[in-house]
Formats: structure tokens, sequence, C-alpha cells
């Protein structure tokens, strides 16, 4: 509460951010928002992380940087718990662990991940 306080962050609301579209769909108003006054944006939660990724199947080993990274406006933190079968950047060597512990390892919410980009340039 004190950096809200205080002015270190600031909560900027649009609509966008409870539409489904993926967010390379991001309107060019938000998008140039993001790339001039943004130093980091999180963006929490499986929906949301689906929506950087377009909801598409990616390899899982695809780096986050080459999914989301190059096109997101800004630097961008996704935190998610892992609902659904959709992915990337996982560490190949962590993937097989985690198939080796829980088939249902993409779906139950047992595993997470923690991924950064550096945004478009």
């Amino acid at each position: 509460q004190k950096y809200l306080d205080e002015g270190k962050w600031v909560c900027h609301e649009d609509n966008f951010w409870c539409q489904p579209n993926a967010m390379w769909e991001m309107p060019n108003p938000l998008r140039a928002d993001l790339k001039e006054r943004c130093d980091l944006a999180f963006v929490k939660g499986d929906a949301n992380y689906r929506r950087l990724l377009g909801d598409r199947y990616w390899d899982y080993s695809a780096p986050f940087q080459d999914v989301v990274g190059c096109y997101f406006p800004c630097p961008v933190c996704s935190l998610r718990t892992l609902k659904a079968e959709v992915g990337c950047g996982m560490d190949v060597k962590q993937v097989e662990r985690a198939k080796g512990l829980d088939d249902e390892w993409m779906v139950n919410g047992r595993f997470g991940v923690v991924q950064v980009g550096t945004g478009a340039e």
C-alpha cells in the first residue's frame, strides 16, 4: 500500500485487461502507454497467461522471450499456476520431472511458472 500511496506503483485501468483477446491484439493506445510509462508489467493467472500465448500450443521449451517477450510492449513478468495444457519457456528436464511426478501436471494446479521477458525493442 505504501508504494501505491507514494506513487511508486501506479495502476492504470483499461477494458482490454478483462477481454478474451490475445495480448498481441492489444490496442495501440494501450501498447504505446505501456511502452512509454511501464518499467515492468505483471501478468497473473492461468487465463491471462493463455492470452499471452494466444491460447495456442507452443513447444514447452520454446523460450518465453521468443513467444511473448518479443511482442509485449514493455518488460513483462508472468506468474502462473498450470491449469491448461498451454505453455512455453520450460526447461526440458523440469518438464520430464513433472511428467514423472504427476500425469496431470499441466492441468491440476500443482505446478507453476514465473517467467520474464524483456519486451519488444
